[in-house]
């Protein structure tokens, strides 16, 4: 089955920065609505319940917001001073196409900093310091650029959508809207064909940042069963080392399985198994510390979890590039092992053991 590419699409080019992922989210929500009802908290979670109530429940998790820049000034020549949002390198800034979203609409700008040629010839290699760029939108003066810009006006890269090649589609904020993408048709094909288990979805907040929207939810669920879904790297380039990223990872070989402290290691073989069965192919690496992900903080539910990755190039760059077919294995992957659950129910323990 291929990938939905409209609805990866709506999803990327919906401008999402941390604490400020409500675009994104209603892209979310429009399309869940006709499975039920969606709901949502004051941080900016939403979630959907599809399946019978009374079996056991599996949640699975992606998150809505992507890197990006917050207005923090702007000064008596109209040039616009930001801060970053997440994991936003300096070096991206210089001359990129930016988006400041303001109250009034969209306001495009350019990223700024000294010319090359006079900065001195040992730092022309070297990213300057964000507070020493600045963003161009072309006013004249203070008073102009506020008129179109406030300060705590979020920032993103120009939002594009390209299909570089059959199936193999470039974006900004495919790091996670690529899981969420995951989370969405996993609940449209698990509500198709539901099993015994209660399939939740969680779309989460606050990822990039403090992981307060996954933090939020490991307080208020208690499922037997947790899938978190997020990217990881890719070793398929020149520019990667699989040695170095704890396993290979193609892109178009299928999701990622982590194994190691992301995963309970029961639910992991059952994945394993489950994918064998359903001719879902994928890839497995290892996980030997934090993932880095809401899963770090949605253990604490103290469910049954398993990391399940989707391969990007070029993570937190203005354009990453995934494999739909990785995308849509992934979600076939979560609504198979949610109906495997829930064929267990209580009779299966994910409790560790020798």
């Amino acid at each position: 089955m291929s990938a939905d590419a409209e609805l990866l699409r709506s999803l990327c080019l919906a401008p999402g920065p941390t604490g400020f992922e409500a675009p994104a989210q209603e892209v979310v929500r429009r399309r869940l609505a006709p499975l039920g009802e969606v709901q949502a908290d004051p941080l900016g979670n939403i979630w959907l319940d599809v399946g019978p109530a009374g079996g056991p429940q599996v949640v699975v998790t992606a998150h809505a917001d992507q890197i990006g820049l917050i207005v923090t000034y702007v000064d008596d020549h109209g040039y616009v001073s930001v801060e970053k949002i997440g994991g936003m390198a300096p070096l991206l800034v210089p001359g990129r196409h930016f988006v400041i979203h303001g109250a009034g609409g969209p306001v495009h700008a350019v990223g700024g900093k000294k010319p090359t040629h006079i900065i001195p010839a040992d730092e022309r290699d070297k990213a300057p310091a964000l507070d020493e760029q600045f963003l161009d939108i072309g006013a004249s003066n203070r008073e102009a650029a506020l008129e179109r810009v406030a300060v705590g006006d979020p920032v993103t890269f120009t939002p594009e959508f390209i299909e570089l090649s059959p199936g193999v589609f470039g974006a900004q904020a495919l790091d996670d809207r690529a899981g969420v993408y995951c989370l969405v048709r996993a609940l449209e094909l698990y509500a198709a064909a539901p099993g015994a288990a209660r399939l939740t979805g969680v779309s989460t907040v606050h990822e990039e940042t403090t992981f307060m929207g996954a933090k939020a939810q490991a307080k208020r669920l208690t499922p037997a069963v947790m899938i978190v879904v997020d990217v990881d790297f890719c070793s398929d380039t020149p520019a990667a080392d699989a040695k170095k990223l704890a396993g290979e990872v193609k892109l178009g070989a299928g999701p990622v399985l982590g194994r190691g402290a992301g995963s309970n290691q029961r639910l992991l073989a059952i994945a394993r198994e489950v994918a064998a069965v359903e001719g879902i192919p994928v890839q497995l690496k290892a996980a030997p510390e934090a993932m880095s992900t809401d899963a770090d903080e949605l253990m604490a539910a103290a469910a049954a979890t398993l990391s399940l990755s989707l391969p990007v190039r070029y993570m937190h760059s203005p354009f990453e590039v995934a494999h739909g077919d990785d995308l849509e294995a992934a979600a076939r992957l979560v609504a198979a092992l949610a109906r495997r659950v829930g064929e267990a129910g209580a009779a299966e323990s994910f409790v560790p053991r020798i």
